[in-house]
């Protein structure tokens, strides 16, 4: 993510709406009316009569059924659902709330409501968060500023500070750390800072833990939260609280259109080296332009950098693998439903004798994986750095009817082979050692160095 806005590191494509309708087989739940002890009333309705402007829990739910990669208890979600009306801040608000039942289990979610919430929507949407919190953390409620930010960056341009983030929580040490609900456990780590932004201006460096925004503690914020209070307008500032090393150190940031460095390459000497920081929707093309500008140079081999990338699109994954391999599969997805293979296009432009080198480390993550993966299986390259993050999943968005977007993990991927890196990460062929204060020519060099 990142917080020049955070984005999404998986991969994904936006749906229409799906309708209202519920997975459950059960009769439609008992409907009425509740009393909280301030006098206020909430209706329960069925999903079938719900307003408008509520029924996200009916979709959501529907969605979570349908299609979530894993079944999850009902009684899971109507504890998630309670769960996160119960953390709102409280109302003192007497007008009738509508509270729409997905299963007559969620009645204990809508007696919490009268309260809990300031009008309907904001408890619909509370539901919704807890619905995704009982999920995995990759599976998210995106209301609609924080699905703006996202498609934004998709784009490659946004204003903030310029900082790539992730969320890890330190207790858990034989899985995939990442989370999304920042606790004392679960923290805001600067992974790296794009070249000439806000963030880098002010010192901010890798490993710093993000603990405060604007003089607030953000434990109990989601990872959106925190992106859309650090990002806004460019000229704007923004406070935020480091912990570094054991101190803790408050700066000051001036917010600036940043432009996330998609691709950057160089030649040096016969070695050709190019960077790919983000699987936006145009990466593959603008990785073309740059590998062919390579090409023309005459160089001897090509030196991929995937450091740091956090991923992005399945289907730019899928083309930028294509530039490399004439034939076959490059990922295979599990859901539920059905596997799935997505293949090369069939048009490679990198020579099949032109040695090719892929850097990777902890911060290389979905996508790039993805891509690493296939290179390294079908012996198209040789991969260095560290152990990559570890995401094995994939997710995809579905449109909500009120303008919002439910991130939803549907599927696991596997490569052709049927190897499987998910928490672990792919482990390179070479292990190599690359500093956070090694250029790009020494870093191409020395990956170079393998072959």
């Amino acid at each position: 993510m990142v917080l020049a806005a955070c984005t999404s590191t998986n991969s994904g494509t936006t749906t229409t709406t799906p309708n209202n309708s519920t997975s459950t087989t059960e009769p439609p739940p008992e409907t009425g009316n509740s009393i909280a002890g301030n006098g206020r009333v909430t209706t329960a309705v069925s999903c079938a009569d719900a307003p408008d402007d509520v029924a996200i829990v009916c979709e959501a739910y529907d969605l979570i059924k349908r299609l979530y990669v894993d079944d999850v208890p009902d009684a899971d979600l109507v504890e998630a659902a309670t769960q996160a009306v119960l953390d709102l801040d409280g109302s003192n608000a007497t007008t009738e709330l509508f509270c729409p039942l997905p299963t007559s289990a969620f009645a204990s979610a809508c007696d919490a409501l009268g309260g809990e919430a300031e009008n309907s929507v904001e408890g619909a949407e509370a539901m919704v968060r807890g619905l995704a919190a009982a999920l995995d953390p990759n599976s998210i409620y995106l209301d609609q500023a924080a699905l703006a930010l996202i498609e934004e960056e998709q784009e490659g341009q946004i204003e903030g500070i310029g900082a790539l983030v992730t969320a890890e929580d330190s207790e858990i040490t034989d899985e995939n750390p990442q989370c999304s609900i920042i606790s004392d456990t679960c923290q805001l780590i600067i992974v790296s800072v794009i070249a000439s932004s806000p963030a880098q201006s002010a010192g901010l460096q890798a490993d710093d833990k993000i603990v405060g925004v604007n003089g607030e503690d953000i434990t109990g914020w989601s990872l959106d939260q925190v992106t859309a209070t650090v990002r806004g307008p460019a000229g704007t500032d923004v406070e935020l609280t480091v912990l570094r090393a054991g101190s803790t150190m408050v700066v000051s940031i001036t917010r600036a259109a940043v432009v996330i460095p998609v691709v950057s390459s160089s030649v040096y000497g016969s070695i050709g080296y190019v960077s790919l920081n983000l699987f936006t929707e145009t990466a593959d093309e603008q990785l073309e332009e740059a590998i062919l500008s390579l090409l023309d140079q005459g160089i001897d081999e090509l030196v991929l950098d995937l450091r740091n990338d956090p991923g992005g699109l399945l289907d730019t994954a899928i083309a930028v693998t294509s530039l490399f391999l004439p034939d076959g599969d490059v990922v295979i997805t599990q859901s539920p439903e059905d596997d799935r293979a997505y293949s090369v296009t069939g048009n490679p432009i990198v020579p099949e004798d032109l040695p090719l080198v892929v850097i990777i480390n902890k911060g290389s993550a979905s996508a790039s994986e993805v891509v690493s993966a296939v290179l390294q299986e079908r012996g198209r390259a040789i991969v260095v750095g560290e152990n990559s993050f570890g995401k094995n999943t994939v997710q995809q968005r579905f449109s909500l009817s009120n303008g919002g977007a439910f991130k939803l993990t549907i599927a696991r991927w596997v490569t052709p082979g049927g190897l499987d890196f998910g928490g672990d990460g792919l482990t390179p062929d070479v292990a190599l050692e690359f500093g956070p204060d090694l250029d790009t020519e020494a870093a191409a060099e020395l990956a170079a160095s393998v072959n």
